[in-house]
């Protein structure tokens, strides 16, 4: 008698225990994938410190190349998403993926800032246009960038972390640390960076 009780406690313990994972799958699954997401450190199997000579051998000849020797930026479109990489002495430094929503839903599990917060938490560095349109958001511990349009991403950026100007002349912010405007702002009115701060990095800010 004993042992019957047992199990018509345990069976009905089994089934609680299954209709709680069938009722909060879903916040199940968000919780987990809040534990585990980080931002992807590789794109279509393009990884910092890559060559170009790696990258074309991967994704071919790209479509087009500015800047000089030193620091040159590649485009590569990629499923109709536009891909940078920023190439120094030929190495991969930083890259970018810009697009809508469709054309990067494999890589980021997010499209606005609410859900991006949830995952990742406060950014280190933000970035504000002067119309208040445009957002970018950088996260130091994985050097990755999410800039948004109207609360909708559509850029990623990961790799090397310089100065993130702000958009159209707007709000810089580091470590919450109102950076621009103000006189210790490191850019000029044209957008680029000023002589005295050409020599330094978001570090300067951080006390």
């Amino acid at each position: 008698m004993k042992i019957l009780k047992w199990i018509m406690k345990a069976l009905v313990a089994f089934v609680t225990i299954i209709t709680l994972i069938v009722l909060f799958a879903d916040e199940l699954e968000h919780t987990y994938s809040k534990l585990t997401w980080t931002p992807p450190m590789e794109i279509n199997g393009i990884t910092i410190g890559m060559t170009r000579s790696d990258v074309v051998f991967k994704l071919g000849e790209p479509v087009k190349c500015g800047g000089d020797i030193k620091l040159e930026i590649c485009v590569w479109i990629i499923d109709g998403a536009e891909h940078l990489f920023w190439f120094q002495d030929e190495v991969i430094k930083s890259m970018v993926i810009i697009g809508k929503e469709r054309e990067w839903s494999s890589v980021i599990p997010f499209y606005n800032t609410t859900d991006m917060k949830a995952l990742l938490g406060h950014e280190d560095l933000f970035g504000e246009s002067k119309d208040f349109s445009e957002r970018r958001y950088t996260y130091l511990k994985w050097g990755a960038t999410f800039v948004f349009q109207n609360d909708v991403l559509t850029q990623y950026m990961v790799g090397e972390v310089r100065y993130r100007r702000p958009p159209s002349g707007g709000k810089y912010i580091v470590k919450g640390t109102i950076v621009c405007p103000g006189k210790e702002c490191p850019f000029d009115d044209e957008g680029a960076v000023k002589e005295d701060f050409k020599d330094r990095d978001y570090t300067y800010f951080i006390k």
